[in-house]
């Protein structure tokens, strides 16, 4: 539920900014993270939840700091909302994936190296938020220094949209 609300709260903001959802270009990361992992529990709960999510929690402090600087703080409420729900997800993520580690007599840490090895393209970049990462249970040495050796697959090197200059005017306006 809390992904729809997610959404919702998204896609309402972005209208309210005249800039409907589907107007910007994205990456289907997610989603090809999503297919990648679709055998296994336990690679799902690594890559959706202890890479994407944690992703989130790394992003998600600078870009409201951003649209705050900017006084846009419609935006800022809704994505402090987004971020508070994102520390559980990946806690709830974490914990399922210990408990599966250690169901199937493996080491958590070890395991989830490898899943982003076999399953994820690309390294996972910092800089890391790691308070917020060590409140949900992941520690450094789950992520330092580590890269997924998937080819053509999902990766979080993607690099950002460039948004033209007419629509940054029209968003501007949109806030003021």
């Amino acid at each position: 539920l809390d992904e729809a609300k997610h959404f919702s709260l998204l896609v309402s903001r972005l209208s309210a900014l005249s800039c409907p959802y589907g107007s910007l270009p994205i990456h289907a990361g997610l989603w090809e993270s999503a297919t990648e992992t679709a055998h296994s529990l336990r690679s799902r709960l690594a890559i959706i939840h202890l890479v994407h999510e944690a992703r989130g929690l790394d992003v998600n402090p600078a870009t409201i700091a951003r649209f705050d600087r900017m006084g846009d703080m419609e935006s800022v409420d809704v994505l402090t909302i987004i971020h508070a729900d994102e520390i559980p997800h990946v806690t709830g993520a974490h914990r399922w994936f210990t408990w599966v580690c250690k169901d199937e007599g493996v080491d958590p840490v070890q395991t989830f190296r490898e899943e982003v090895k076999v399953h994820f393209s690309g390294a996972l970049k910092g800089p890391f938020n790691e308070s917020d990462r060590e409140k949900a249970g992941l520690t450094r040495d789950f992520y330092e220094d580590l890269r997924g050796e998937l080819k053509d697959g999902p990766q979080a090197d993607v690099k950002p949209i460039n948004v033209t200059e007419e629509a940054q005017v029209a968003v501007g306006q949109a806030i003021t």
